[in-house]
């Protein structure tokens, strides 16, 4: 009998009838520690950090419940030949679209609270832009990225990216693949989307230098992980008003506290970090959870690797 272990749930139907599925969590998987019938292992980052430390010696994968893996020791499980694979773009088409409602919120200021009555005269209906003839900044040209450029141009925007890795792409009108050009080109636009993940490249990758160099009055918009922003910076930057206004999702606490700074400008919309939701999510994990343990279990071709082993 071979073991699949889950913190999330699989289609039983879909898998081999040889299979037990065993609920697992951060207390229980230690009792499985050892066992040479657990095949795959589906579950958080926090989960797989757990399992490196542990001896799975059938193990034939680690199956990620996110699209982001920081924090999950890759190199540990490449050392064991597991292969490691994340969500993919399970969650691309929730995300992109909050990054676009984000925008919006900055540019129509309903951030502001529409239901404010306010004399005619102080509503500063001036200040209300259109997204259309604009140009937008993707950091990030994977998945996300490219889904928010074609929901962006949409609107009539120019979208132009920047990712020293992904392939080029016609979503883009333009593509900068290292940082002095990206430097050279930030201040001509209007809106920087950030979707880039948290890893030793990323982190305070959007330093002061750089958001010094960004269009004054320029939109920010972060629907990947805040800690790719000197968060100081972006505060300054914020407050002093050189920058537009921003929307911010994933902060580096979770709940976000209500203590936190940014909460408090009034240029700046804090989401609850629930960008990834949706009603339509959860089928569409489940069928990528279980395709990917079937392929495992029978030899097949593994999706969405992040350690570079393929079985």
């Amino acid at each position: 009998m071979r073991i699949v272990l889950t913190d999330k749930p699989l289609d039983v139907s879909a898998l081999p009838e040889d299979v037990r599925v065993i609920p697992a969590n951060l207390k229980t998987l230690g009792e499985h520690a050892g066992s040479g019938d657990v095949a795959a292992i589906v579950g958080s980052r926090a989960l797989a950090a757990r399992s490196a430390r542990l001896s799975f010696p059938g193990l034939l994968l680690f199956q990620l419940t996110s699209a982001g893996f920081d924090g999950v020791p890759c190199g540990d499980f490449a050392a064991r030949g597991v292969p490691v694979a994340n969500a993919g773009s399970v969650y691309t088409a929730p995300v992109a679209e909050t990054a676009v409602f984000g925008l919006l919120l900055l540019a129509k200021r309903l951030r502001c609270d529409p239901e404010r009555r306010r004399p005619k005269l102080t509503r500063r209906y001036a200040e209300i832009t259109e997204l259309a003839g604009k140009r937008a900044l993707i950091l990030g040209a994977g998945s996300i990225g490219t889904a928010i450029a074609d929901r962006l141009a949409g609107f009539e925007m120019r979208v132009d990216a920047y990712d020293p890795y992904c392939a080029e792409s016609d979503r883009f009108e333009a593509l900068f693949r290292d940082r002095a050009a990206l430097e050279a080109a930030i201040g001509d636009y209007d809106a920087v989307i950030s979707a880039l993940p948290d890893n030793d490249t990323t982190r305070g990758f959007v330093d002061e230098a750089l958001i010094s160099l960004m269009k004054p009055g320029a939109f920010v918009v972060s629907v990947g992980r805040l800690a790719a922003f000197d968060r100081g910076a972006l505060y300054r930057a914020l407050k002093e008003k050189r920058l537009g206004a921003a929307a911010l999702d994933i902060f580096e606490k979770a709940p976000n506290p209500i203590t936190n700074k940014f909460r408090r400008l009034h240029n700046t919309v804090v989401f609850p970090g629930v960008a990834a939701l949706s009603r339509e999510v959860g089928a569409r994990l489940t069928a990528h959870l279980t395709r990917n343990v079937c392929a495992a279990l029978s030899g097949g071709e593994i999706s969405n690797v992040i350690n570079g082993v393929k079985k």
